[in-house]
């Protein structure tokens, strides 16, 4: 070989030998690939909202959620006025667990044009509240439980959480039944008590018997009937009267003076 050619080839070999070298000594480790978690990683609602739970939310107090999925949209006008619309309930990702579900009050969103609907998945920032008097004063120990002005970013398409199953008797007394505020649920095999009542178009149904006939002051405390609401949906075709046995109801817990179900329409009222 050329002795120039020779230098060239010794002066590259030697180049080759030093770079490997440097790089096994000093480049960046390879990095552990690692999934986020799906849920995202800022609060779930159970942990703001569960009495037991170390980082529970005080009242009028600015909270972080992430992993809450939209599991209904009042789209029912049932007072037909347009005051009766809007309310979002929203629910832990993937989440039986109590306390994962919590409603949201003059929300807004990012993108600024985007239309939320059951499934959707958001991560959520707001004021945590828990309302005793707004101004109608509820019974002593009950709170409306809501996220106000919440901000939502939409993350992704998930799943709406399968309802949990549970004894209606829990929802006649706040202190056992707020556990399930804003959640999906089903009670099996419950009778409605006597004709339905409420004005404007509003329409609840007693899903235990009434002892007397008097009307039961929103400020008066538990235990009182859960009942069936048309909050969310058109009940009228299912003709509910009196004696009628419904074999499974689900619907979203909701709070208004006592507990009661919402179902999202007539297919989650099995008789």
């Amino acid at each position: 070989m050329h002795p120039a050619r020779l230098l060239s080839f010794c002066a590259s070999l030697a180049l080759f030998a030093c770079t490997a070298s440097c790089d096994s000594r000093e480049g960046d480790p390879p990095s552990t690939p690692t999934i986020p978690p799906p849920a995202g990683k800022d609060r779930r609602i159970h942990e703001i909202r569960d009495p037991e739970s170390p980082s529970k939310a005080t009242h009028q107090s600015q909270v972080q959620v992430s992993g809450a999925v939209v599991i209904a949209v009042d789209q029912f006008d049932e007072t037909r006025n347009g005051r009766s619309v809007g309310t979002i309930y929203v629910a832990d990702l993937g989440s039986k667990e109590p306390f994962s579900g919590i409603s949201l009050f003059n929300p807004s969103f990012i993108p600024g044009n985007l239309r939320v609907g059951a499934g959707d998945a958001l991560d959520l920032r707001g004021e945590y509240q828990e309302n005793q008097d707004i101004p109608i004063k509820f019974a002593p120990g009950a709170y409306l439980v809501q996220l106000s002005n919440a901000i939502g970013t939409f993350r992704f398409d998930a799943e709406v959480p399968d309802p949990v199953e549970i004894d209606l008797e829990e929802l006649a007394d706040y202190a056992t039944g707020r556990k399930w505020l804003n959640m999906l649920v089903t009670v099996k095999n419950v009778t409605v008590h006597g004709n339905p009542f409420g004005g404007g178009g509003r329409r609840s149904y007693n899903l235990m018997p009434q002892e007397n006939t008097g009307v039961v002051a929103c400020d008066s405390p538990f235990p009182k009937i859960p009942t069936l609401v048309n909050a969310l949906a058109d009940l009228a075709p299912l003709e509910l009267q009196d004696q009628t046995v419904i074999k499974s109801l689900t619907g979203v817990v909701t709070f208004f003076c006592n507990l009661q179900i919402a179902p999202r329409s007539v297919a989650d009222v099995v008789l």
